[in-house]
């Protein structure tokens, strides 16, 4: 969708013949990311008052700064009829209104498309209406009462990173089958899905930085074979990749990992993975570890007071929706106990910076 920002031209004049005028501005509010496409909306239009701009008589320049450059002339398709591109660049393309008349109060929209190439903060790109000869659009003159301060227009148009699409591989301990995937939690918990899904996990982006600060959180799905994708903002530098789940300990990267346009982590394929070793070997062929589940209270601690909690929604024969289903089959019951007293026996409890 265009978002016009205001107009870059004067008004239609009392005197004259043809008056041509040209406007410039990009869509998305002129930001686009590095290897992204961004369209430049020329209008050049004739607002008169009198006569007919000919054709073959207006070739308008467009010049880009170097942050972006002009896609191949094959991918220009969106000139109006009876326009052609003259050359092209990569930083100026010209164009001419070749076998295309404009008539008075008319007007012609141009999209040219031009690719993100370096970071910079908002740059300046321009167009400026020069003439052609009326037949062939050679060097020519100015149309009969031409207003030259409608001749030229600029706008802005900003690079930014693109955004970071997050990789992960991670499992949760007591939803595994013991084969080699995890149980399908939210179909059995009564909740709408999709096709292999797992489960819901929060993913944050931590700062490398004490206090290591929360940067950004997706919450995302996370399927039966342990895949998870997310999507962040555009940003730099490194960052620690924190995973949280409703019923799974805090679980935090060893280490922060380098930003940038795809980021790949796999939690699963060492307890290394994980910050302080704190992940638990579900199966030895082949060797994959997990997340503790478990902390049912969300206090970074597996105690009496999540096997509390847990010995309730027993007694109450709880099903459904709820993080004590420890092994994600619809149920709590005496088959998810064991999966927290272990982990209770064994002092496990969130370590990260």
């Amino acid at each position: 969708m265009l978002l016009c920002i205001g107009t870059l031209f004067i008004a239609s004049k009392s005197f004259g013949q043809a008056n041509p005028f040209i406007n410039v501005l990009p869509s998305n509010s002129g930001i686009v990311s590095v290897g992204d496409t961004i369209d430049i909306v020329v209008t050049i239009g004739n607002t008169g008052p009198i006569s007919t701009i000919a054709q073959a008589k207006l070739r308008p320049i467009i010049q880009v700064p170097p942050s972006v450059t002009f896609l191949p002339t094959a991918s220009q398709v969106g000139l109006p009829a009876g326009w052609t591109i003259l050359s092209n660049s990569g930083s100026q393309l010209r164009i001419c209104n070749s076998t295309d008349p404009i008539p008075v109060s008319t007007s012609r929209i141009i999209v040219l498309k031009a690719q993100g190439v370096t970071v910079t903060g908002p740059q300046t790109f321009s167009g400026n209406i020069n003439f052609g000869n009326g037949s062939t659009c050679a060097a020519g003159t100015s149309v009969a009462g031409d207003l030259t301060t409608d001749n030229s227009a600029t706008s802005t148009v900003q690079v930014v990173s693109p955004a970071v699409t997050l990789n992960l591989n991670v499992f949760i301990q007591g939803y595994w089958d013991g084969v080699g995937a995890m149980t399908a939690v939210l179909a059995n918990q009564g909740e709408p899905t999709t096709t292999n899904a797992c489960d819901s996990i929060d993913v944050e982006l931590h700062s490398d930085v004490a206090p290591y600060g929360l940067d950004y959180s997706v919450r995302t799905v996370l399927q039966q074979n342990g895949t998870a994708i997310c999507t962040f903002p555009p940003l730099t530098g490194s960052k620690y990749i924190v995973v949280k789940h409703r019923s799974a300990l805090q679980t935090w990267s060893a280490n922060p990992v380098a930003m940038g346009t795809n980021v790949n982590y796999n939690f699963s394929t060492a307890a290394t993975q994980a910050y302080g070793d704190n992940q638990i070997q579900i199966s030895t062929t082949p060797s994959i570890w997990a997340l503790y589940n478990g902390d049912v209270i969300i206090d970074e601690n597996m105690d009496l007071l999540d096997l509390g909690a847990m010995e309730t929604e027993i007694s109450n024969f709880t099903s459904g929706y709820v993080p004590t289903d420890l092994n994600g089959d619809g149920n709590v019951d005496l088959l998810d106990s064991p999966i927290l007293e272990s982990n209770i026996s064994s002092f496990i409890y969130s370590v990260h910076p």
